[in-house]
């Protein structure tokens, strides 16, 4: 993995190092991107807490993870 901003948040440098697989720095930056929108989400509905539990111990007994869909618009406009 590349190296990440300085800013990058502790829980998102804790959940990219989960991330498997070869990738190239133009992924990482994505992932990077990714894991950061995910975590602003799952902070607003209490989620992020469970999604780290889920992460780390990888077993059945986790509570499920639900993803919040944000409604988009545009100039007023539904997207």
């Amino acid at each position: 993995m590349t190296t990440l901003s300085p800013f990058t948040p502790p829980i998102v440098k804790r959940l990219l190092g989960w991330k498997k697989g070869d990738s190239s720095e133009r992924d990482d930056k994505w992932s990077e991107k990714a894991v950061k929108s995910l975590v602003k989400k799952l902070k607003k509905t209490g989620g992020l807490d469970e999604l780290e539990k889920a992460i780390t111990r990888q077993d059945e007994s986790t509570k499920c993870i639900t993803i919040p869909r944000f409604k988009i618009t545009c100039n007023g406009q539904d997207a």
